[in-house]
């Protein structure tokens, strides 16, 4: 292996914090798109559909509060870093990470709407049908 180049990469969750609000904001957006990058149903119809639909909600509202966590840490770190009058680019790197890090929190929650509405909308079908009996 070329000692240059980095062994497999951990999971974002096996990162303390720490080692999370040290990571360059480009990696740090990958390790993210990795294990926030979530792919939702285009539709809901079947039963399947739905329980994966709600393991799916679990999953991201778990993400999202953890996300929302990181934020403050990183908000935090950046308050720190201009205090501390560090140089130019490790003020900019804190904000890069904090924005990162918002930016996969306000999409895990978008995702957890989207699939709630879905839900939502594929219960209000299925009464209507009960209702008119198919009719």
């Amino acid at each position: 292996m070329n000692s240059g180049m980095k062994s497999e990469t951990k999971a974002i969750l096996k990162y303390s914090v720490k080692e999370i609000l040290a990571e360059e904001p480009y990696h740090l957006m990958e390790l993210f798109r990795n294990e926030y990058g979530y792919d939702i149903p285009e539709t809901i119809d079947t039963v399947e559909d739905m329980r994966m639909a709600g393991k799916l909600l679990g999953r991201l509202a778990n993400s999202y509060s953890y996300l929302m966590q990181l934020s403050s840490y990183a908000k935090l770190d950046v308050r720190t870093a201009r205090r501390d009058k560090n140089n130019k680019q490790k003020v900019e790197d804190a904000i890069d990470r904090k924005n990162v890090i918002d930016t996969f929190g306000e999409a895990v929650g978008l995702k957890y709407k989207a699939i709630s509405r879905m839900l939502t909308i594929k219960q209000q079908i299925n009464e209507e049908l009960k209702m008119t009996d198919g009719r």
